[in-house]
């Protein structure tokens, strides 16, 4: 019987033999290894939400830890270079129904529309959302017009029974909690 060397049983094949990664092989310019790392982002976030959706619908479990939502909202806006308004759309047990890009706009501000908002949230069957945006810019402050836009729309969906529990603003890789800082 042939003796195994205990590091044996941990080695893992190199990442390039696994997946492509950007930076492996053959020297490419700036330009196409940004594009490469981009496209690897992208799988990542597809994977990421893949088993982001798999693992709430399966195993019905709930949003009750922040942590996760801010981690995968995060990953996901950190570097969109314009401002983008999205919702997650839960069930009335906080379980993901699904998460959605609302608004799109600019580097500083993006036009967001209640109505359209409510008029979604029927549509999907939302109990509750979490709202999320993106600030470009760095700044993980609330400016007054978030302010007023989330209690604008936590009053047409409380309209309609749709329960609006946080609304987070990522910033590059930090992010502030509505909820958390006691401003719902």
């Amino acid at each position: 019987m042939k003796r195994t060397n205990q590091m044996d049983l941990f080695a893992v094949p190199e990442p390039a033999e696994v997946y492509a990664f950007p930076g492996k092989g053959l020297a490419v310019d700036p330009g196409q290894r940004k594009k490469e790392e981009d496209a690897v982002i992208a799988e990542a976030l597809r994977i990421i939400e893949k088993r982001f959706y798999g693992k709430y619908q399966d195993f019905n479990a709930v949003f009750n830890r922040p942590n996760i939502t801010l981690d995968y909202l995060t990953i996901r806006y950190a570097t969109v270079p314009y401002e983008v308004f999205s919702v997650s759309w839960l069930d009335s047990q906080h379980r993901l129904i699904q998460h959605e890009e609302l608004f799109q706009g600019t580097l500083n501000s993006a036009s967001v529309y209640p109505r359209e908002i409510a008029r979604r949230a029927l549509e999907v069957n939302a109990g509750a959302v979490i709202l999320t945006h993106n600030h470009p810019s760095g700044s993980i402050e609330p400016s007054h017009a978030d302010r007023q836009i989330t209690k604008r729309i936590q009053e047409v969906l409380g309209l309609l029974d749709v329960k609006v529990l946080d609304h987070i603003i990522v910033a590059g890789t930090d992010c502030t909690s509505f909820a958390e800082q006691g401003l719902m």
